[in-house]
């Protein structure tokens, strides 16, 4: 697995993040790895309770996708 986050700009298209999975694709197939799939891990970051409440901040959501391949 390797973490995969498509870097766009405002007036990008999904086309822009198509390109840069097939460009960590073919580096990948260069060495010898097949792609299977795109997946998403998603997980919780715990909060803080900060000192006294201040500066106290709310847990969250996070999603990361990962490209999975195969050799």
């Amino acid at each position: 697995m390797l973490p995969f986050n498509a870097s766009l700009k405002r007036k990008d298209t999904a086309d822009v993040a198509a390109r840069q999975l097939q460009q960590l694709i073919d580096q990948q197939r260069a060495q010898g790895y097949e792609y299977v799939r795109l997946e998403e891990i998603t997980t919780c970051i715990d909060g803080t309770n900060g000192c006294l409440g201040i500066g106290a901040k709310p847990s969250y959501i996070v999603t990361v996708s990962v490209a999975i391949f195969k050799k």
